[in-house]
């Protein structure tokens, strides 16, 4: 892939971000005027991810002034500041600018790798998402099933289902950064503690399997950005084009280990 083909798949992945919030909007506008509320709310949340997602995928020259301030006014919408009145006047009045916005980068040459952009798009084909909603469900059936009476694990706990929460949908280093932070708590700290409580056996093995799953799918992400960018750059950047030693950070699945000393199994996850 050359550095105009890279560009082009930037444009490509840019302007599907900007198409999928063009039609959540569309989605969100029409059920403003209808009666369900909780569809309402939503629908809202729809596309203030969508708004967040394009974002994300654009550096802050790049970005128009009419996102930050959707996103703004979404977020007036979730808290209660603004009603639907508010939002839908927000809508209407900037409307033809969201629509019609065409993006327009700077010149290809002097274009960024975007990292992100790349890592994005392997993580929307893979099942990140899914695998780290499925971790988080299963933390929070831990601390509310009323079998942890440590405070000070509970607050652990907490802690870490708020974390994956806030990065499981983010950047690059966010994600990675969130999944090292869940490994280091369960290795050094939860796994040995909450395997000696009996009750939580089914949950425990749940955990376990779905880190496994989620360690080969990070695993496969890791590989895809980084056998693209790979070739991009060695291709584009002179000097670096017959260089094999040449390589971005890899991820090695099998340098993260769950140990569980407490006798109800025994654990080696090559995570």
């Amino acid at each position: 892939m050359s550095l105009n083909a890279s560009v082009q798949f930037h444009m490509r992945f840019v302007k599907e971000k900007h198409k999928e919030l063009i039609e959540s909007l569309n989605d969100l506008v029409t059920h403003l005027v209808g009666e369900k509320i909780e569809q309402k709310k939503s629908k809202a949340e729809i596309a203030l991810s969508k708004s967040n997602d394009l974002k994300a995928s654009i550096s802050q020259q790049d970005t128009p002034e009419w996102l930050p301030a959707l996103i703004n006014a979404l977020n007036h919408f979730k808290t209660g500041t603004w009603n639907q009145s508010n939002l839908i006047n927000h809508l209407i009045n900037n409307q033809k600018l969201i629509k019609e916005h065409v993006w327009v980068f700077d010149n290809p040459s002097q274009q960024a790798f975007d990292f992100d952009a790349i890592f994005q798009h392997y993580k929307s084909e893979s099942r990140l998402s899914e695998l780290f909603g499925e971790i988080i469900s299963i933390l929070e059936k831990i601390q509310s099933s009323g079998e942890v009476d440590s405070v000070s694990m509970m607050s652990a706990l907490g802690k870490v289902i708020a974390t994956l929460k806030q990065n499981k949908d983010g950047s690059y280093f966010s994600i990675n950064s969130a999944w090292s932070f869940l490994i280091s708590f369960l290795k050094n700290y939860m796994w040995t503690e909450l395997s000696k409580i009996p009750v939580l056996g089914t949950a425990m093995e749940a955990l376990e399997k779905t880190i496994k799953e989620t360690n080969e799918e990070m695993y496969k992400v890791h590989n895809s950005v980084q056998e693209s960018m790979k070739e991009i750059v060695e291709r584009e950047v002179k000097g670096l084009e017959n260089r094999s030693s040449f390589a971005f950070v890899s991820y090695d699945k099998t340098g993260l280990q769950l140990q569980q000393s407490a006798p109800r199994s025994e654990i080696d996850a090559n995570v």
